[in-house]
């Protein structure tokens, strides 16, 4: 959950901490008071795209300080793999500059905006007024029923993007040989002449510096031999005291159980014995085995001048003289084994896209379990939220895959294209959700989506910025409901303007814009149950308190 929020000079907002509690809070105040920016400082902090415009007027920085805590084991794996301080709490910094020096620090470890993004995907999920609008969009369709941190999703997706790769690398090739016989031909003999000259390089990775280090140790053999004897006389001289280290640490064992610091000692000092003595070993090994050769040394001379002379001729480096060769010998085995090379080619494109349909279809029957999974749970949550006879249903396309040079049926999340079909009405047929759906059953829907998703995922924090949108009476007050019962599991941050979904919450926090020295600063107040009877009378009435509206408010805050 999210502990504790500290902005400073970040837009209209001055300096402002924000304490957080465990369940529900909801978020009210006039439109324009700052609500929002609150939502924009939370999403800041869970990896989106700063502007400089986001700073305060006449301030040349902004700051944006969150704690978060979480039992997340798999953020823990994270936070490991970027050798982030593992904390009892994940304090999450991020500091705009007008210089555009902007810093983003976890647990005062610095890093860089896609590692906070992979951080953040396990700890919160933010709901913003546009995210409706995802659902009149089929293309992120997808994104929605993609599940978040599922080890066997994404082992799946991982092995078809492997084998989706392959295959465009092989296509290509083979596209390539098709259309590239006339102008290989044309160059035949000069490509003859480069793939002579770089074959007789005898190219592998890393020959340039290999042979650097060769020169190298050659041409200072004689250095090298005299450092290591002495180096091993001293080591191996009576006087070198590698046996006194054995000999000490046998005594100081002898007095092992007086003090658990003698152990330590005599275990010290035989590892460095230990060490000593394998160190004189591969010395003596290493004399042994030096030798200088002069005919072999002009030889690497002459070779690493080879190497560099086609470097810069070419002006490419080993990896890129090597990858150059590969493709020089296709061109000319075009010309000269057309019929063959292709063939084969053609057998190498087959046999991958063979493979490519068995990981796509493998990927694609993991999303059906899960879309039917969705289909169930949607259905329920919808009931919930006023839409008793909804029915839901995910429409996958249809995929014709015998064409193996065909590519535009593969992308690089699989082959799958869905539809959200909903009825919302008995008797109804199934419609494209993005064709049918109101406003306000969009908002409902989107909530139905929501709260699934809580229960998916572990996530400790759930934002919804006004998703109660185009609804009112006993629609608002399911609504309010179900981000209640989500707020079960998940701590819940809420903005609303309507006074049922107010009352319900566990924490009411009021946001305010007060002018100070001719200055606008955002302010929030944190209601006691007098405040909050007020502010939920003033969303009731509009313009003045009643006493009608008191009592409505306190009715509402009872139930």
């Amino acid at each position: 959950m999210l502990e504790q929020l500290k902005v400073k000079n970040f837009a209209i907002i001055e300096d402002l901490t924000v304490n957080f509690n465990e369940g529900m809070t909801v978020l009210t105040g006039e439109t324009g008071a700052g609500k929002s920016l609150i939502i924009d400082t939370i999403s800041l902090l869970l990896g989106s795209r700063s502007d400089s415009d986001m700073i305060r007027y006449k301030e040349n920085t902004a700051s944006i300080c969150g704690v978060f805590s979480s039992s997340n084991e798999e953020l823990k794996e994270i936070l490991t793999k970027y050798e982030i301080p593992i904390l009892n709490n994940l304090t999450i910094y991020r500091e705009i500059s007008n210089s555009g020096k902007n810093i983003i620090k976890v647990n005062n470890h610095s890093i860089t905006l896609a590692v906070l993004k992979s951080i953040s995907s396990y700890l919160a999920d933010i709901h913003v007024q546009n995210d409706t609008y995802r659902l009149f969009n089929p293309e992120g369709y997808l994104s929605i029923l993609d599940p978040k941190n599922d080890n066997k999703f994404d082992k799946l997706l991982s092995d078809y993007l492997k084998k989706y790769t392959k295959y465009l690398d092989i296509l290509k090739d083979y596209n390539h040989i098709k259309t590239g016989q006339k102008e290989a031909l044309d160059k035949l003999e000069f490509l003859q002449f480069e793939k002579e000259e770089l074959s007789n390089l005898n190219l592998s990775d890393n020959i340039d510096k290999e042979l650097e280090e060769k020169i190298s140790k050659l041409s200072n053999y004689d250095k090298i031999f005299s450092s290591l004897n002495e180096a091993y006389n001293e080591l191996n001289s009576e006087q070198s005291g590698i046996d006194s280290l054995y000999n000490a640490a046998k005594s100081i064992e002898n007095i092992n159980s007086f003090d658990p610091e003698y152990k330590e000692y005599s275990e010290k000092l035989l590892d460095s014995y230990y060490i000593a003595s394998e160190i004189k070993e591969n010395i003596y090994k290493q004399i042994n085995s030096l030798d200088y050769d002069e005919d072999e040394l002009n030889t690497s001379i002459e070779r690493l001048n080879e190497i560099e002379h086609a470097k810069s001729k070419y002006k490419k480096n080993v990896d890129e003289l090597i990858k150059y060769l590969h493709d020089i010998t296709l061109e000319i085995e075009m010309v000269t084994n057309y019929d063959e090379i292709l063939n084969l080619k053609d057998m190498e494109l087959k046999k991958t896209h063979s493979e490519l349909i068995t990981s796509s279809l493998k990927l694609s029957e993991y999303r059906k379990k899960l879309a039917k999974e969705m289909e169930s749970k949607i259905e329920s949550e919808c009931r919930d939220l006023d839409l008793e006879n909804t029915i839901f249903n995910i429409k996958f396309n249809e995929v014709d895959l015998n064409d193996y040079k065909n590519k535009e049926i593969f992308k690089n999340n699989g082959i799958d294209e869905i539809e959200f079909m909903i009825s919302f009405n008995k008797g109804e047929p199934l419609k494209p959700l993005h064709k049918v759906a109101s406003g306000g059953e969009m908002s409902r829907i989107m909530l139905a989506f929501k709260s699934f998703l809580s229960y998916k995922t572990n996530y400790s924090l759930m934002v919804f910025d006004e998703i109660d949108t185009g609804v009112s009476g006993s629609t608002a007050k399911k609504i309010a409901i179900k981000m209640a019962n989500i707020s079960k599991n998940t701590q819940v941050l809420c903005i609303t303007h309507l006074p049922q979904v107010a009352a319900i919450g566990d924490n009411h926090l009021h946001i305010y814009k007060e002018l100070i020295d001719n200055r606008t600063k955002t302010q929030i107040e944190n209601l006691s149950y007098e405040r909050r009877v007020e502010e939920i009378a003033m969303m009731l009435s509009g313009d003045k308190l009643s006493m009608y509206a008191l009592e409505h408010a306190k009715s509402l805050l009872k139930k």
